[in-house]
């Protein structure tokens, strides 16, 4: 099953970290180093997650997310799986989810008060 890759800017080190996706038909994992955050498929139910949360994961670099990314993250997967969408507009979709984490990080407040916070 694929395996995508995204780049997602951190402020803690300076560069883009990769962050690893990868959909299977019963559960997706998104990983970062040995931080992995992974959602496992429950029939009549939400997915469960374990592990981080994304914003737990990408907090850790010091990049904030949108409250909704996780949930934007399982839109993408759910969609992949009841095959709404290809391999192909999966990668597109996470990817265009990544340009606005990423526009989000690089407009963040960069004044002395903030940078105090994050």
């Amino acid at each position: 099953m694929p395996t995508i890759e995204l780049l997602i800017f951190s402020p803690r080190w300076g560069h883009d970290d990769t962050y690893e996706i990868e959909l299977e038909r019963d559960h997706m994992e998104i990983t970062r180093g040995a931080n992995i955050a992974r959602a496992d498929w429950q029939d009549n139910a939400d997915p469960a997650w374990s592990g981080w949360t994304v914003e737990g994961m990408m907090g850790n670099d010091s990049i904030h997310p949108p409250a909704v990314t996780q949930r934007m993250f399982l839109k993408v997967w759910t969609a992949w799986r009841g095959r709404e969408i290809d391999t192909a507009q999966a990668e597109a979709e996470l990817q265009s989810l990544a340009d606005w984490i990423n526009a989000v990080t690089r407009a963040k407040p960069r004044t002395d008060f903030w940078r105090a916070y994050f």
